[in-house]
């Protein structure tokens, strides 16, 4: 296994580029300069989510029945859904309802911040990949977030309600239902930016695609723990998420392993 110093010289290889980052401006950040940046950033992130919070909780509850539409067709025929057991559950989901669209509506702010977060860690030449890293996050984590709702999540929910159905009759409070439809798209979006993390982590020389391929059945027992916990204790949702990731983490050291061979073409 390689080292990060190794992987670091591995990916800037080029013997100009140290003094071309040094020339071109780079600068060397400290601990404290570091701790500004990312309070900065995390302002930022949270001015943007707290916006759009607002603005979606004035539309709290046409997202509500938004977001409550593979339930209803799951139960179909069925007089009401979602059923509520206290005078304060439809007030608390609308806050939860409204945070969680304001968080996937502005994820395009909170996500350039933290891509930009790792700028002054790069070379001059890498930086211009951080335009093309935010808005492929952006779009893996969209995808994420739509994989889930409209594929996932009906399939899960079909599945646990129809097994319930053997033994009694489902009545499903709103704060339970809204509770694992947002760990759960959470969850997809997240998983879905692994191939951009872990290319992130290559270039700037903390893992090597070598050391992943030899790490694969770690990473499997990983994957299916991560997928264990957050999605429903079913099959279907488990695997809806697993297989995924781990398409995802095959598919990064692809791409670290074409990084690494231009890298050395360019330097010869």
């Amino acid at each position: 296994m390689t080292s990060p110093a190794e992987n670091t010289s591995t990916y800037h290889s080029s013997p100009d580029e140290t003094e071309e980052q040094l020339i071109g401006g780079g600068k060397v950040m400290s601990l404290t300069d570091h701790l500004a940046e990312l309070r900065t950033r995390i302002v930022r992130s949270g001015i943007a989510i707290l916006g759009m919070f607002f603005a979606c909780l004035i539309f709290s509850s046409q997202i509500l029945i938004f977001l409550r539409a593979p339930l209803d067709h799951v139960l179909a025929g069925a007089t009401s859904s979602l059923h509520f057991t206290g005078p304060l559950d439809v007030f608390l989901v609308n806050i939860k309802v409204s945070m969680l669209s304001g968080i996937v509506l502005s994820s395009p702010v909170w996500l350039w911040q933290f891509w930009s977060f790792f700028e002054p860690a790069l070379y001059p030449r890498e930086r211009k990949l951080i335009l093309p890293f935010a808005l492929t996050s952006l779009l893996l984590f969209l995808a994420g977030v739509c994989f889930c709702y409209f594929a996932i999540l009906p399939l899960a929910l079909d599945f646990l309600i129809e097994l319930g159905k053997e033994v009694s009759t489902p009545m499903i409070t709103i704060t339970d239902y809204i509770s694992v439809l947002s760990m759960m798209i959470f969850g997809f979006g997240l998983v879905f930016e692994a191939p951009l993390v872990l290319i992130m982590l290559g270039l700037l020389g903390l893992v090597d695609p070598n050391s992943l391929a030899k790490s694969r059945r770690f990473v499997i027992i990983g994957i299916l723990f991560i997928a264990a916990i957050m999605t429903p204790p079913d099959p279907l949702s488990q695997l809806g998420m697993a297989i995924p990731m781990y398409m995802m983490f095959e598919i990064s050291i692809v791409i670290m392993r074409i990084m690494l061979r231009n890298s050395k073409a360019s330097a010869s």
